[in-house]
Order: structure tokens, then C-alpha cells, then sequence
């Protein structure tokens, strides 16, 4: 189970902190998503609670980074775009290091279709955006620092 003040990983929304519990009228998380002013209090029953992760800890956060350009990138394909984009939608549930793949197999793959003066695959780029959100955004909460910070972070390994 979780604790209050914990971040755990929710498949919907990313990074969320469990702020308390209810009983009724079935036992529920309170999770609070989102920074900011785009703060939203979820409730999430703790029946599924096995479907939600702890974020990633400081110290494989920072690792993850430094090592960066040792991740390997997916090479999942199918045939048909759409179920190759609902598998690594599907890896973006799991948090990082898992986020942090798919935005770097996504970021490979739109440079090596552009190398081949091809047009990318549309999926390509929403796929991209949300993993790098999403890794950006565990990634700057394990820190403790802003999402601009971890990725001028990780920029700094690509070169």
C-alpha cells in the first residue's frame, strides 16, 4: 500500500501524490495530479492499487539520466501503425525508465525517417510528446527540480 505524500504512477494522468484515503462507499487512494493550477483530485480504488507504481527514487533518476546514452531503443514493429502505437502507449503506463525509452525510440525514429527524406509516421510524434511529458515530468518530481532543468540534463548527455 501507499502512504500519504508518497508519488506514485497513475496509467491515466502520470505523476500523481496520494493525499489521503476514503472508506466509503468503497475503500479509495486520493490522488492529487498535476502542478500548478491544473491540480485535479482523483479518487482510485485501492482494489487496483497493484496497477499504479512508485515513482522512480532519486538516485535511479539520476542514473537513468547519466546513462542515457546507453538506453537502448525499443525495436518493437508491427504492421499495423495503430497496434504499434497502442504498445508503446501501453509502456507509457509503467513510468520511467519505460517513459524515457519511448521518448528516445520515438525521437530515433522521426530522425532516421527525415535522414531517409521520408515522412514520419503521425503516431510518431503524439507518442513523443506524451512519454517526454511524462518523463520529463517523474523525472523533475524524483529530483526535486523543474522539467526545464531534466531536460537540459538529459540534452547534455546526447552531446
Amino acid at each position: 500500500m501507499f502512504s500519504i505524500g508518497e508519488h506514485v504512477i497513475h496509467p491515466g494522468q502520470g505523476v500523481c501524490t496520494v493525499t489521503g484515503f476514503k472508506d466509503s462507499p468503497a475503500p479509495m487512494l486520493v490522488l492529487e495530479a498535476g502542478t500548478g493550477h491544473k491540480k485535479t483530485q482523483l479518487l482510485y480504488p485501492v482494489a487496483q492499487s497493484d496497477r499504479l507504481h512508485r515513482a522512480i527514487s532519486r538516485e535511479d533518476a539520476l542514473a537513468l539520466i547519466e546513462h542515457y546514452e546507453d538506453l537502448e531503443c525499443d525495436s518493437f514493429t508491427e504492421r499495423n501503425a495503430n497496434l504499434e502505437e497502442a504498445y508503446f502507449k501501453q509502456m507509457l503506463k509503467h513510468g520511467a525508465p519505460d517513459t524515457v525509452r519511448v521518448a528516445k525510440t520515438m525521437h530515433a525514429r522521426i530522425r532516421d525517417a527525415e535522414r531517409r527524406s521520408k515522412k514520419p509516421s503521425s503516431y510518431y510524434a503524439r507518442v513523443l510528446k506524451e512519454a517526454r511529458r511524462r518523463s520529463l515530468e517523474e523525472l523533475a518530481c524524483a529530483l526535486d527540480c523543474t522539467e526545464e532543468h531534466v531536460a537540459e540534463m538529459i540534452e547534455a548527455q546526447m552531446n
